[in-house]
This record gives structure tokens, C-alpha cells and sequence, in this order.
């Protein structure tokens, strides 16, 4: 089969795509990272082919591929086909950026989330952190240029690997667990600062349920972590009068300290509550409309990470 599949040409590559395709998942399956690795780069260049021809939806389909190899890898402990997948990944983002194709660079920056979220399942310390950091990359690169949606879809891949990592029992997994949440703080506060609120509220939403993870293993520095950032997102979005992304930020404290009381976690309640007291002083109203916005958004994210798995 192999000698079949040499590079040659893109147009060539395409028409046995789906050879291709089956190669990689045979070869996960018997765990030859040579025959992954193989399959990998010959859908990157199908990939990459379809992306310059503005090609889209079969473009989607060769991403959608790459990514269900990275996670069949993932969950076999293949670190480095997983790593390949990502780093194939990367290459289509970089094409589908250059296009300005949207809704490709949204699939791309979901299936690095997707591959990381079972990689931290896994315990694959090294795949998540490659996969977080990627992710942190493009969130402020996309903020820094407007790209809402784009933004969005890295705030949800960052809070799903966070939270997979938050379930992990070993402590080994606890920087991945800082770099989600740093990397989320750092793309908040710039969405904050560019006025773009839905991907605001929608970093707030992945740091509460990433919390939310936390608290359930009784992390109670990750949960400290979590509210001082998700404070400092609300710093910045009171300065630029975003309602929506103000309101969630005290939702979000408020729910931390409820149930961080509830579980003894002083440390990380008092903290919640101090930064709760900061908004005393705020007329925000928590109104109907606001409420309705926020789960807009949250509803929209959901539909994206389940669209994308």
C-alpha cells in the first residue's frame, strides 16, 4: 500500500485520500507511529492543496480526519503520532489564516482541543501542554486582530483540555492545568481591552467550568488561580463598560465561593469574596436581557464543541 501513496502530486494524493486515511488509523491501531506519521503528512499536503484551491469543504473533511487520527493516537499513549497530528494541525491553520477562510481556522483551533482534552485524559502530559500552548498562541493572535469567533473556538479547546487535566488525579498534570488557565487570563483581558464581549464571557464561562472541575478534586489553588484571573478579566472589561462580561465575572466569583465554602476551601473563598466585594460599587443590573445574552453564548459554545467532536 505504501508505494502507492508516494507524494507526487496533490491531485494525486487526493484521489486516494481515503486510502490514506485508512492507513493512518490501521497503523494506530498496530501502533506504527512510522506508518501515522506517514499518513499524516500526505493529508497535511491534501489539506494544504484544498486550502489554496479554496476548496472548503473538502478541506473540512481532510481536518476532520487528521483530527480523529491524532485522538486515536492519543488514546492508544502514541505521544509522538499525537504530536504529529497537532503539529499537521498547525500547518492547515496557518494556510486557513492565510486564506481568511473562518470557518476552517474554527475547525482547526476545536481539534486542537479535541486531541488535547484525550491527551490529558491520557495522561499525556507533553500532547496536552503542545496543544494548550498552540492554542494560547493563536487566542492572542486572534484577539489581538478582532477574530471573535476565532477566539471563541480557542477559549473552548483551552477550557476542555483544563478541565480534563482538573480530573487528573496526578499531580504531574498540575502546569498544564496553570497554562490553561494563564493562557485563558491573558486572551480574556485582551478581548476585554479589544470590546469584543461574546469571546470575554465566553473565557469566563471556560475558567467557572474549569473551576467548577477543580473544586470538584478539591484543587483549591487551581480554583484560586481561576477567580484571581477571571478578576483580572473584569478589571478590564469594567474599564471598557462591558456589561455582559462584568456580570458573568461576578457569576462566575460568586459561584466559586458558594461552593468553595461549602467544600472548606477558605483560602480560595476568601479570595472570591474579596474580589466579589469589588463590585459592590458597580451599577450593573442583573437583568433579564443580560442572563439571556450570556447563556446565548454559552449555548453557542456548547454547540461548537459538540459540532467539532
Amino acid at each position: 500500500m505504501k508505494s502507492s501513496l508516494k507524494k507526487e502530486s496533490c491531485a494525486m494524493f487526493s484521489e486516494d485520500e481515503d486510502k490514506v486515511v485508512s492507513l493512518g488509523f490501521t497503523s494506530v491501531n498496530e501502533g506504527l507511529e512510522e506508518g501515522v506519521s506517514q499518513a499524516l503528512n500526505i493529508l497535511t499536503e491534501i489539506g494544504t492543496g484544498y486550502l489554496s484551491e479554496g476548496k472548503e469543504q473538502e478541506a473540512e473533511k481532510t481536518i476532520i480526519s487528521i483530527k480523529e487520527i491524532g485522538k486515536a493516537a492519543a488514546v492508544q499513549g502514541m505521544e509522538e503520532a499525537a504530536i504529529s497530528a497537532i503539529r499537521s494541525l498547525e500547518r492547515l491553520l496557518q494556510c486557513s489564516t492565510q486564506q481568511n477562510m473562518q470557518s476552517i481556522t474554527v475547525r482547526v483551533l476545536l481539534s486542537f482541543g479535541a486531541i488535547g482534552k484525550i491527551a490529558a485524559e491520557q495522561q499525556m502530559e507533553m500532547v496536552a501542554r503542545l496543544a494548550a500552548s498552540v492554542l494560547g498562541k493563536s487566542g492572542n493572535t486572534a484577539a489581538l486582530l478582532n477574530q471573535e469567533r476565532e477566539t471563541i473556538a480557542v477559549a473552548i479547546g483551552l477550557g476542555e483540555i483544563g478541565k480534563a487535566v482538573a480530573r487528573m488525579e496526578f499531580p504531574d498534570n498540575s502546569e498544564n492545568a496553570a497554562i490553561c488557565i494563564s493562557c485563558l487570563g491573558d486572551i480574556g483581558k485582551l478581548t476585554a481591552q479589544k470590546s469584543l464581549e461574546e469571546a470575554a464571557v465566553g473565557v469566563k464561562l471556560m475558567l467557572q467550568e474549569m473551576a467548577a472541575a477543580a473544586m470538584q478534586e478539591n484543587l483549591q489553588d487551581t480554583v484560586r488561580k481561576i477567580a484571581s484571573s477571571i478578576e483580572d478579566i473584569r478589571k478590564n472589561a469594567e474599564e471598557e463598560n462591558m456589561e455582559n462580561a462584568i456580570l458573568q465575572a461576578a457569576s462566575a466569583l460568586q459561584t466559586i465561593m458558594s461552593n468553595t465554602e461549602n467544600k472548606y476551601l477558605n483560602d480560595t473563598s476568601i479570595a472570591a469574596k474579596l474580589a466579589l466585594e469589588s463590585f459592590n460599587e458597580l451599577n450593573i443590573i442583573n437583568g433579564e436581557a443580560n442572563i439571556k445574552k450570556i447563556e446565548a453564548i454559552r449555548e453557542m459554545m456548547r454547540t461548537l464543541w459538540i459540532d467539532s467532536k
